[in-house]
């Protein structure tokens, strides 16, 4: 009886980051930048339940999952899926999803408005190099009239977060952003 219990346990710490970040990701879904009220995000369950932080007139409604069993256990590197919708003045302003698999820079998905400088085309796809001249993570930004926004929950592949050994590339950990060549863009740095 005991073993059996320690099985559902260690089964449920294994999958429920990767579950919880699917809920996460079809929670921001079809949000637009620019469009949707933060009275609108609070009409969603989800929203209600999220963590809050506001500075200088900003909010942040964020997630953050990452699979800390397979991790501890050393089966699998550290992942990590943040969600992030910023509100200013009542608006929502940029919504992002920050990944790390542990073994190459993050990457964030945002939708934003304006696009960052430098970026012609949505979705753009930027590299993050600080001074230090490092590169620091990927960001694909898109603006709210991208079809990405409506497709936040296949953007990320979350079983990386249960799988033994995780997922080593950008094309497996984020499948909505195959054809943009992030893997070649992170052998840059």
């Amino acid at each position: 009886m005991i073993l059996v219990a320690v099985g559902i346990f260690i089964r449920y710490e294994i999958v429920a980051p990767a579950r919880a970040a699917a809920r996460d990701l079809e929670a921001i879904n079809g949000i637009t930048v620019g469009k949707t009220t933060e009275a609108e995000l609070l009409g969603r369950p989800a929203f209600q339940k999220m963590d809050l932080q506001c500075f200088s007139g900003q909010c942040f409604y964020h997630t953050q999952r990452a699979n800390h069993f397979l991790g501890m256990l050393g089966l699998a590197p550290h992942t990590l899926v943040n969600t992030i919708v910023m509100v200013h003045d009542g608006m929502v302003t940029q919504v992002s999803v920050f990944m790390s698999n542990g073994t190459q820079p993050p990457l964030t998905l945002s939708q934003k408005v304006p696009l960052p400088a430098g970026c012609a085309s949505s979705p753009c796809v930027k590299p993050v190099i600080p001074p230090t001249r490092v590169l620091a993570g990927i960001m694909v930004a898109f603006n709210n009239e991208s079809e990405f926004r409506n497709s936040m929950p296949e953007a990320v592949q979350t079983a990386c977060l249960s799988r033994l050994h995780g997922c080593r590339t950008y094309e497996e950990f984020a499948p909505l952003a195959r054809g943009l060549n992030l893997d070649a863009i992170a052998a840059l740095k």
